[in-house]
């Protein structure tokens, strides 16, 4: 007979399993085509290389995560859906990000 596996195995097991959906998800993650689904957000904020348009970007995609996460629990809640939402936090920040340290960077070479 064996014993039912412990709390502390199943967290690891289930944080596994999260961060291969994530990894998954990331190498498909299609920034234009994915960003496209939020009618706030216009082409051009899309297109836009600024640290601006980022941030409209990032806030956008923090509101769709709260109202995702408020579904849970619903049957409306989409789990694939939340765990894209996350993948295209995550590389929405990264991109933030690259993109401050360049206008920063343009900002001191050229006072």
């Amino acid at each position: 007979m064996r014993n039912p596996p412990s709390p502390d195995r199943l967290r690891a097991a289930a944080r596994e399993s999260l961060q291969s959906a994530l990894r998954a998800k990331a190498d498909a993650y299609r920034r234009e085509e994915f960003l496209r689904s939020f009618h706030r957000l216009s082409r051009s904020v899309i297109a836009a290389e600024t640290p601006q348009a980022a941030a409209v970007v990032l806030k956008e995609l923090e509101r769709a995560l709260r109202a995702e996460r408020a579904r849970a629990g619903h049957w409306t809640y989409d789990l694939s859906r939340h765990i894209a939402l996350l993948v295209a936090h995550r590389a929405e920040q990264a991109r933030a990000l690259r993109l401050a340290r360049a206008a920063l960077r343009d900002a001191r070479a050229h006072p």
